[in-house]
């Protein structure tokens, strides 16, 4: 159930609330590929509403990994789109964008 919370608290403009959900997840202990994308994707989200473009990156790549479909989903480009542009310099992130169709 930890997993469905990171995405609820987001959802609820209170992500700050869903960072000890994420912490208490293993991520490779997921049972399939699609919830550890879901885990990805949610800790992303959460990570970018929190203002942490290094920890956003490094899920988008997680991401990536385990479901490199799920990084080219329109919320997601979004997602690196604003890290793409963001003052700080991830990294990283323009091969992303260029990898993802963003850049």
């Amino acid at each position: 159930m930890d997993l469905y919370w990171i995405g609820v608290h987001t959802a609820l403009g209170t992500p700050d609330e869903g960072v000890p959900y994420a912490a208490r997840i293993v991520p490779g202990q997921l049972p399939t590929a699609e919830r550890r994308a879901r885990y990805g994707t949610d800790c992303a989200r959460m990570w970018h509403r929190l203002g942490a473009h290094r920890k956003t990156f490094t899920l988008l790549r997680f991401t990536e990994q385990v479901a490199p479909e799920e990084v080219r989903r329109p919320a997601l480009r979004a997602l690196t789109a604003d890290l793409l542009y963001a003052p700080v310099t991830v990294p990283g992130v323009r091969e992303l964008a260029a990898r993802t169709g963003v850049a």
